[in-house]
């Protein structure tokens, strides 16, 4: 049902989108998408959740497998690239759509103190600059995050992992410290 919404979704939008398109699309009967996801909002809803959690989930990996801030700044970037170019129709999904449930926000709080805490621990070390913790996650993906917009409306054409070096090295350079100890 997850991926006939999601089909249904990308083609029609959210608003020209009916639960009688993903019904027909699955093969599941209204009374089980109702009885599953309480209605469109509900299948939207889970897509979001999901959709934003599997990417958290990679990006803290990615985050915490690395030897040293570069590394994970740079595997960071390549993780916000490569999943989006894995799951186009979603992340085309996520970005036309808000969805804002007590579920999310939570998720979201818990990513963002994650993410923060491991910048901050870069700082501490002397390896990236100390800078207002808003500004962090805009360094380290803001770039990534406007050319896949773009890539995803249709407005570029470079592959987003032709991109990805390059991205990567530009994040790492907003980032790092040049002071050569703790800042």
């Amino acid at each position: 049902m997850l991926d006939a919404a999601l089909d249904a979704f990308d083609e029609h939008g959210f608003s020209g989108a009916s639960i009688e398109e993903v019904r027909h699309r699955s093969g599941a009967s209204i009374g089980s998408i109702y009885h599953h996801f309480g209605g469109k909002e509900g299948l939207a809803a889970e897509l979001y959740v999901g959709g934003l959690r599997s990417y958290q989930e990679g990006l803290l990996e990615a985050l915490e497998q690395s030897a040293s801030a570069q590394a994970g700044v740079e595997a960071a970037v390549r993780h916000h690239l490569r999943w989006i170019g894995q799951n186009p129709k979603l992340a085309r999904f996520m970005f036309e759509n808000s969805i804002a449930t007590p579920e999310l926000r939570a998720q979201n709080r818990r990513f963002f103190a994650a993410v923060h805490e491991w910048l901050k621990r870069q700082a501490e070390r002397g390896e990236i600059r100390r800078l207002p913790g808003d500004l962090y996650y805009a360094l380290l993906i803001g770039p990534s995050q406007e050319l896949a917009r773009h890539s995803l409306a249709g407005r570029i054409e470079i592959p987003l992992g032709d991109a990805a070096d390059e991205l990567a090295h530009a994040a790492w350079m907003s980032l790092r410290n040049d002071q050569g100890g703790p800042s």
